[in-house]
Formats: structure tokens, sequence, C-alpha cells
């Protein structure tokens, strides 16, 4: 993060052509899309085990013929907090809050992009401290309410576009796949810092379970 602070106040070339932003654009919103797909769709990325036909009922929802899955952690007390439930449907807090950044994201980057918005030159700062608060939660403040672990992705992700345009704004197109490079490695270290998470609550589990949901 330090280092992507430090590109966007170093001299740069012109910043990217329309065109060019529009590509940029274009990457970025698809790279979005495949990560909300993912919160909806683990088993088909590896990050479960288990299709969503050997799920509880309550962890999973058919739109439009498509069985989605919205809650996948191992039912154990350990994991209370990372999951929410609404009218009998369980949910991950944190696959909610990445699929609500994710589209929050895509406005964010749409409005810079395609429809010329301009933000403040402090969306570079905001962007950052949201990429920290979302990356740093999970080793340090290990919250155990679901809302705050939903806003907290949230703003992980929202940061990602944020951060985005700020480069595209002082840079050149190089830069612009520099900063979607380094989100994509931002978004791999909250999962497995999420990962180690989980490893941490089962090591201090003194019960055997079937862990392949989490």
């Amino acid at each position: 993060m330090a280092l992507v602070a430090a590109l966007l106040y170093q001299p740069h070339p012109a910043p990217s052509s329309h065109d060019a932003g529009l590509y940029v654009w274009g990457l970025f919103s698809a790279i979005s899309l495949l990560g909300a797909s993912a919160t909806l769709l683990p088993h088909l990325c590896g990050r479960s085990a288990r299709g969503p036909e050997e799920l509880d009922p309550s962890r999973t929802s058919a739109i439009l013929g498509i069985r989605i899955v919205h809650g996948h952690h191992t039912l154990c007390g350990g994991f209370r907090g990372h999951e929410f439930a609404i009218d009998g449907k369980t949910f991950c807090a944190s696959c909610v809050g990445l699929l609500i950044g994710a589209s929050t994201a895509l406005v964010v980057a749409t409005l810079y992009f395609a429809f010329g918005f301009t933000y403040p030159p402090a969306a570079a700062f905001i962007g950052l401290g949201c990429v920290a608060l979302g990356l740093l939660h999970v080793p340090l403040l290990r919250t155990g309410i679901p809302l705050l672990r939903s806003a907290f992705n949230v703003a992980l992700v929202t940061g990602f576009a944020l951060v985005l345009s700020a480069a595209d704004k002082v840079g050149s197109l190089e830069l612009d796949l520099v900063v979607i490079g380094v989100c994509v490695f931002w978004m791999f270290t909250r999962i497995q810092l999420s990962s180690w998470d989980h490893d941490r609550i089962c090591r201090s589990c003194g019960y055997r379970c079937d862990t392949r949901d989490g």
C-alpha cells in the first residue's frame, strides 16, 4: 500500500487516453464480476469441497434455476460471528460484504471511466484506508459482529476502485495495470488471511468435525 501511495504522487507520463481507460474499466469490471460470482458459487472455484446439493437447505437458494451458495462455514459455534440469518436463511457475512463491495466498485469505476466523474484527490487516501481496514481487521480486530465483517469487506473492494481511479487520473495505462495487479494481490491476501483465521479457530476447538464447508 505504501508503494502504491508513492506511485500515485510521482511524476508520470500523460494520463491514459479515454479509449485506454475504457479497456482498463472493462478489465476491472470483468475481474469484479468474477469475484462476485465466486461469492455465490464457491464450489466452482475451489473454496468449498461440497456442492450446493450437499449443503443444508438454509445455506443455498435457487435464482433463475441456478443454485447459489450463501452460507458455507462449518456448523460450529466458533464460526457463529462469521454468519447471520435472515428469514431462516444463513448468509456468510464476509461473502455478502464482498458481493456488495464488488457491486459498489463497479459503480465507482463506471462513474469515473465511462461517465467522466472526477473524484477529489483525497479519494486515493480514502481508498488505501479502506484497503488497509479490509485487510487488517482479520488478524487484528477479529470482530465477531457479522455486520462489521460485511462492512469491512465492502470497504476493501470499494477501495480498489477508488485507488484505480486515482491511478488513472495521474498516471499511464501501465500504472493502471500495475494497480489492477496489486488489487488482485490484495484480494488473494484477504482470502489467505481468512483461511489462516479459519485454521486458527479449528485448531483451538476441542472437537473433531468435517470442515470441508469452511
